[in-house]
């Protein structure tokens, strides 16, 4: 499938026992005193979508073209508010894919984008807390670009995942810039994937600039969401 391309974008409690001392005699015992519980470890690029995870339909995949640690430079999701760590989190990797075309003699696709975010919380209250954040950012997309006028949450749809809680929201961003859109038919098309496993957290985002987005059966992120729960 080819479409035309547009750019876009504890508190640790420290339990500290007191030393009670049992006295009999001259023997005295202290306590044991727990240990404090050790940190969670930082995110890592294993936790995201590999070349073999990402999905897209007959013809075209998406290829992972940038890996790291942190929120990255650009937005996650053009209605995003905040970095996720802004949110609370700890530790954040992000992953950057573009969509190619595999048919032989197919145009090169440029400008459509999919990224993937995953953050670790302190706890699951937390991840949780950043879950219901995340998609009460997609209800308005208050916070997206001035020239992005047009703002369509079509639906929300929960997808379901193992161990998780996931949904799905599908929504349209316009106008197209005059340039890559001569007609004016075509919209930003988002697909926003927003999970939550444990204390941590994946969005995961594909924008195409196109007139319909059409699968027989799952969508690309209604695939991908539980290969990326697979790799927390």
């Amino acid at each position: 499938m080819t479409r035309q391309n547009a750019r876009l974008l504890l508190a640790v409690s420290a339990l500290a026992a007191s030393a009670l001392l049992a006295g009999c005699g001259d023997d005295v015992t202290p306590a044991a005193a727990a240990d404090d519980a050790p940190a969670a470890p930082a995110l890592t690029t294993e936790a995201l979508l590999t070349d073999a995870d990402t999905v897209y339909s007959d013809g075209a995949d998406w290829f992972r073209t940038g890996a790291g640690e942190g929120d990255g430079q650009s937005v996650l999701n053009p209605c995003a508010e905040q970095a996720l760590a802004g949110t609370g989190a700890t530790s954040v990797v992000r992953g950057d894919y573009e969509l190619r075309n595999s048919e032989p003699g197919a145009p090169g696709v440029e400008g459509d984008s999919l990224v993937q975010v995953v953050a670790r919380y302190d706890d699951e209250a937390a991840a949780t807390q950043a879950w219901s954040t995340v998609n009460g950012w997609l209800e308005e997309c208050a916070a997206r670009p001035a020239e992005l006028t047009d703002y369509r949450a079509l639906q929300t749809r929960k997808v379901a995942v193992p161990g998780a809680d996931a949904v799905i929201t599908d929504s349209h961003l316009g106008p197209v810039a005059e340039e890559l859109d001569p007609t004016g038919d075509a919209a930003y098309i988002m697909e926003t994937g927003v999970l939550r496993k444990g204390t941590e957290l994946v969005v995961l985002t594909s924008v195409i600039v196109g007139q319909d987005y059409d699968f027989v059966g799952p969508t690309p992120i209604e695939q991908m969401l539980p290969r990326a729960a697979a790799r927390l």
